[in-house]
């Protein structure tokens, strides 16, 4: 038997309220002892002082696995995620539209689950989620691509300036 799902632009539109203001209710991040900050990711990020004794250190770390972006005063997460599909698009030679790229943020940006970004927070975003979530974009059917279209309208997708100091 086969079942079909049908999803009005209005649930759509609800949809992505509730998840504005889920990530509105997230402004805070959670600490550990010390002060220190911990990531979606669960990885809890070093202080200042710990980052700039462990600089070095840190540039070896640097797989070339993800994108990684410096929170600028006004950056959304979800504009870096943006980015991050745009670039992996120009490294990869895949030609999205805008309403598949605002699919594939928008679900690199739901999985995350990150409120609001501190200036100066470094955001890694995993090329391997990046792929996942433009291959299915790809494949975003006639329907899909033009309820999705309907975000675009709100959508800058200059994001030359997002991340960068």
């Amino acid at each position: 038997m086969q079942s079909t799902i049908k999803i009005s632009l209005t649930s759509l539109l609800a949809f992505a309220a509730a998840c504005a203001v889920a990530l509105a209710i997230q402004s805070t991040p959670a600490t550990a002892q010390g002060g220190e900050v911990i990531r979606p990711d669960n990885e809890v990020a070093q202080t200042e002082e710990k980052k700039e004794d462990n600089k070095e250190d840190k540039k070896e770390q640097n797989t070339g696995d993800s994108f990684t972006y410096k929170a600028q005063p006004g950056d959304t997460y979800s504009e870096m995620a943006r980015k991050a599909v745009q670039t992996y698009g120009i490294e990869n030679n895949v030609n999205l539209t805008p309403a598949g790229i605002v699919y594939a943020e928008t679900l690199i940006t739901n999985e995350a689950n990150v409120g609001l970004l501190e200036v100066g927070q470094e955001v890694k975003i995993s090329k391997d989620l990046v792929k996942k979530y433009v291959e299915e974009a790809e494949e975003l059917s006639g329907k899909q691509q033009k309820a999705w279209g309907y975000y675009v309208q709100f959508v800058d997708f200059n994001t030359d300036k997002v991340g960068q100091e």
